[in-house]
Parts: C-alpha cells; structure tokens; sequence
C-alpha cells in the first residue's frame, strides 16, 4: 500500500504532469479535427464520436504518446455518447 509521502511525490512528477498534457491533447483533438473538416465530412459520419474515435484510432500512429493520445479520444467518445443518451446528465443530476 502507497503511503502518502508516495502519492505526493507521483503528483510532483513530470512524467505524470506530461502524461496528463497528451491525455488532454488527444481530449481536445476531436473538436478540433471537427472544426477542420466541417462542411467536408458528409452528415451521416459527422457525429462527435466518430471524431473521437478517429483520434483514438490515429493515436496509435504518433511516434510518441500514443496510448494517452488514444485514451484521450476514447474519453472524448466516451463523453459525447453519455451526453447523447442522457447518462451525463443523469449522474450529474445524482444527489441532487
């Protein structure tokens, strides 16, 4: 079991911190890919997860990152499609 002095010092790593910034880059990827090819994506295919997916997908080709580039567009997908069916409204309505 960790103790604390342990769990502060992952916190305090960089590695973690840069992990976190391509997790975060490949969360925002899709919304920007979206942006890019608006107007060019016919409108069958032009759904916030097929974005999200792309990414998740395309990250496996990044010479670096690219397992957290994937988990970043899996979580974009898996944002999007709870917004979608009404899960992330519905857990974010718990205990209220």
């Amino acid at each position: 079991m960790a103790d604390m002095a342990d769990a502060f010092d992952a916190i305090a790593s960089f590695d973690m911190w840069e992990e976190v910034a391509a997790i975060l880059a490949g969360f925002f990827a899709p919304t920007v890919l979206r942006n890019l090819t608006s107007g060019f994506v016919p409108d069958m295919v032009d759904e916030p997860e097929t974005y999200g997916v792309a990414v998740a997908v395309g990250g496996q080709f990044s010479p670096m990152y690219s397992h957290e580039i994937s988990i970043g567009g899996g979580l974009y997908t898996a944002d999007k499609a709870a917004e979608r069916f009404n899960i992330k409204s519905t857990v974010q309505g718990v205990g209220n």
